[in-house]
């Protein structure tokens, strides 16, 4: 439309265009590197302010405030830093585009003054021509804007595609059995076991290893030797990457994930009290349960008589993480947590850890009885749990060292002792 009102002034809207949108276009390298460094840096400030807020009480003990608060304000700077100058260049984008629209009427009239005079053209063509050029342009403008932020908008867009493509827990792509009760009969044979995408060592593989529903079983090593990852193998919580692991002869992967949960509770040395009071933080697994059965299971625990000392009793109200109660005091909550839902298996990670010595004893002779058919897995380093297992694990470099009856190794231990003093 334009070349055919005036040939002679077709050329200026198509140049324009190629004007304002050249430099949008060669900056998009360093409009990605400001992206990205924006997007790096925000995540760092984000997790500084967690951990410093989660971790205030060490910091204050070590006097660490002012390391704290030196990477917060690096952090802070950087990001600053490079969104003001992401600022510049998306300002600087949009201000050039707006002002090439506004000297395009400029060059029109500029270049079409002399042919009007010349008579080459009507003064009619020249004002039609330069009413379309602007018109024409106009869209470009927006264009430019677009271009300048089109990286952000990627990166935004890479960081959603990356959290979206993360497993799913149970997801529809695989069908599930499910099976409404499991007494806890485990098979492992030649499995490895490994948390997300890690390429190093295993860090958990077992050739051979059953244990019948019903038994007694603590599992015993040296730190970090892999301990809590074969409980949380047995509860379906780590991938599974080669053998095979069942569960009731079925295998464990393919049971629905709300029935292993159903049947078994995982108390791992991470778990923590939320804000509320100590009767829904009990109760948060089954919350329909009686007054009968929490006062039960908080008695069971050791829970039960300083729960009776708080002036509101069930009714006191929990801070976060449990602030104000003592390691003991929580981790007897954390039990009773665990143990009112009723499982059929029972895994547990170091339960006793913040236990005296009177109170471990209590809470492991009633346990004994209260497990009565249950499978109960034990990760420890107490001997006072050991009085109520019947056989011993010892897991050595994530692999199955010793896997003998209690009395056989105290045996081998005692005969050995023997020898020594010899």
């Amino acid at each position: 439309m334009l070349f055919i009102v005036s040939p002679w002034l077709s050329w200026i809207a198509p140049v324009a265009t190629i004007l304002m949108l050249l430099p949008g276009l060669l900056l998009q390298k360093k409009l990605a590197e400001l992206a990205n460094k924006n997007q790096h840096e925000s995540t760092l400030r984000n997790a500084i302010l967690v951990e410093s807020i989660q971790g205030l009480p060490d910091i204050k003990m070590m006097q660490a405030e002012s390391r704290f608060l030196q990477q917060w304000n690096s952090y802070v700077a950087i990001t600053a830093e490079s969104g003001v100058q992401t600022r510049k260049v998306t300002h600087g984008l949009v201000s050039w585009g707006m002002s090439i629209q506004n000297l395009l009427y400029a060059t029109v009239v500029a270049v079409g003054a002399p042919l009007v005079i010349n008579g080459d053209i009507t003064t009619g063509a020249m004002v039609a021509a330069s009413m379309l050029s602007s018109r024409m342009v106009a869209p470009m403008t927006a264009l430019c804007g677009v271009l300048a932020r089109w990286q952000q908008v990627k990166v935004a867009k890479a960081s959603l595609d990356n959290l979206m493509a993360l497993p799913v827990e149970g997801g529809l792509d695989e069908p599930r059995i499910h099976r409404a009760v499991l007494h806890g009969n485990y098979e492992f044979r030649n499995a490895e076991f490994r948390y997300g995408k890690d390429n190093g060592p295993a860090p958990l593989r077992i050739k051979q290893l059953s244990i019948k529903a019903g038994e007694k079983i603590a599992v015993l090593g040296r730190i970090g030797a892999g301990k809590s990852t074969l409980l949380q193998a047995m509860m379906g919580n780590v991938e599974l990457t080669s053998g095979e692991l069942r569960l009731d002869d079925l295998s464990l992967p393919q049971i629905d994930l709300a029935d292993i949960r159903r049947n078994a509770t995982l108390l791992t040395q991470e778990a923590r009290l939320f804000h509320g009071t100590l009767r829904e933080n009990v109760t948060l697994g089954r919350p329909m349960a009686s007054d009968d059965e929490l006062v039960k299971v908080l008695e069971l625990c050791g829970a039960l008589e300083f729960v009776n000392k708080l002036p509101m009793g069930l009714e006191h109200l929990v801070m976060e993480g449990g602030l104000g109660l003592s390691g003991g005091q929580r981790q007897s909550l954390l039990l009773a947590r665990a143990l009112i839902r009723d499982p059929n298996i029972i895994l547990l990670d170091e339960p006793t850890s913040f236990f005296d010595e009177r109170t471990e004893k209590a809470f492991v002779e009633q346990l004994a009885r209260w497990a009565g058919e249950r499978t109960l897995i034990i990760a420890t380093h107490k001997a006072a749990v050991l009085n109520i297992v019947d056989r011993i694990l010892v897991i050595q470099d994530g692999q199955l060292a010793l896997d003998k009856p209690k009395a056989t190794v105290f045996e081998q231990e005692k005969a050995r002792a023997q020898v020594v003093n010899i």
